[in-house]
């Protein structure tokens, strides 16, 4: 029998960049030892079977969140507020059946506020402890940033993928206030972090456009980019963020489209240093960070959090931030031509501390044998 710690992982189903930042968790999990198994559905379930196709996938109903063709992305997010408190409360429920049916001995939630056990060691992650609310900010921020505090709470540890110090990705995000007492910072997650550096790519392009995020905000997006492409002479590529369509498509001279690329094969496009267009997500931010391309960012309109970064990056060289009512290749291509984010971290050495704490925690046979000491620890 197989004494090794039997982690789940379960990343929030808003997107897929919550799904990508635990590939190299995953990976490191499974480098010391862990069996892992994943909680996931739709999307998020098929990247990731892309990625640990050995690993079991259990089906795990995620909170369904879905954007407004006209609504400011803020707003709708208000809207589905009591959406979003019974998702937690099911997840809760639902939670106790798997650690129970399974014998898990962690959890690792991303994003998912009621993914929490009180008998077993539990994992949040999370860049966005302070919530910048679209409306009132100077009075609702606050009660946000203490709501998410009390959910956190309920964790044995929260790992912040970001920097500590000032030269960081999230900025006031997760910086700025003080922290939950169990927050550490555990440095970006990235899924090219994991991968060997591309010396001979299989094709080149000068332009790749990376698609994200919920319906119908993402096919918006796509339009939005067809309609604007290709541009003289430049040879581009839109990925349009949809998982088990890998078959790449000619639309018109110089312009290509694929449904969804595995991370080898991204980062082998992004390491010849295209111009990449993408929302301001911050999961993709994190693997631009390691590949160093620019970037032209286009937030969800009414999606505070991708605005307030954008904005943010937009002050660093080799980054332009554009509302999607003023999007403009033609002007982003001509100001950035050349330009290089100031600090590419490939060579960055890789975390692993927080992962190596958690494994000698959860393999103490006494830890294991009285969950309530672990949980002490």
């Amino acid at each position: 029998m197989n004494s090794a710690p039997l982690i789940l992982v379960s990343p929030l189903d808003w997107g897929l960049g919550h799904a990508t930042r635990c590939i190299p968790v995953i990976h490191l999990l499974l480098q010391q030892g862990a069996r892992v198994i994943i909680a996931a559905e739709g999307e998020t379930a098929t990247i990731l079977h892309e990625s640990f196709p050995q690993l079991t996938i259990i089906p795990f109903k995620g909170y369904n969140i879905r954007y407004h063709r006209r609504i400011p992305a803020g707003f709708k997010l208000i809207f589905s507020a009591w959406r979003i408190v019974l998702a937690i409360i099911r997840e809760q429920q639902a939670i106790r059946r798997v650690v129970q049916e399974y014998k898990i001995d962690a959890i690792i939630s991303d994003n998912r506020y009621g993914l929490w056990h009180p008998k077993i060691y539990s994992v949040f992650i999370t860049h966005q402890l302070n919530i910048i609310s679209p409306v009132f900010p100077q009075l609702i921020n606050p009660l946000l940033a203490a709501l998410v505090r009390f959910f956190v709470n309920k964790f044995d540890v929260c790992w912040i993928p970001d920097y500590g110090s000032e030269d960081n990705l999230s900025g006031k995000l997760s910086h700025g206030r003080p922290l939950p007492e169990n927050a550490l910072f555990i440095g970006p997650l990235s899924r090219f972090r994991t991968l060997p550096f591309p010396t001979e790519p299989v094709q080149k392009f000068d332009l790749v456009a990376i698609v994200s995020g919920p319906e119908p905000q993402r096919g918006i997006f796509r339009q939005l980019l067809i309609d604007q492409l290709p541009l003289k002479e430049i040879k581009s590529l839109i990925v349009s963020g949809v998982p088990g369509n890998n078959q790449m498509v000619h639309l018109a001279d110089g312009l290509y489209e694929i449904g969804h690329l595995p991370a080898e094969a991204l980062f082998n496009l992004l390491a010849t240093k295209p111009l990449v267009v993408c929302r301001a997500g911050y999961s993709t931010l994190m693997d631009i960070e390691v590949t160093g391309n620019p970037a032209l960012l286009i937030p969800t309109p009414g999606q505070t959090e991708q605005e307030y970064l954008a904005r943010k990056l937009h002050a660093y060289e080799g980054y332009i931030y554009q509302p999607q009512n003023k999007f403009s290749l033609v002007k982003a291509h001509v100001a950035l031509k050349g330009q290089l984010p100031k600090i590419p971290r490939y060579d960055a050495p890789v975390n692993d501390a927080y992962i190596r704490e958690l494994m000698v925690m959860l393999e103490d046979k006494n830890s294991r044998n009285n969950p309530l000491e672990a949980k002490m620890l």
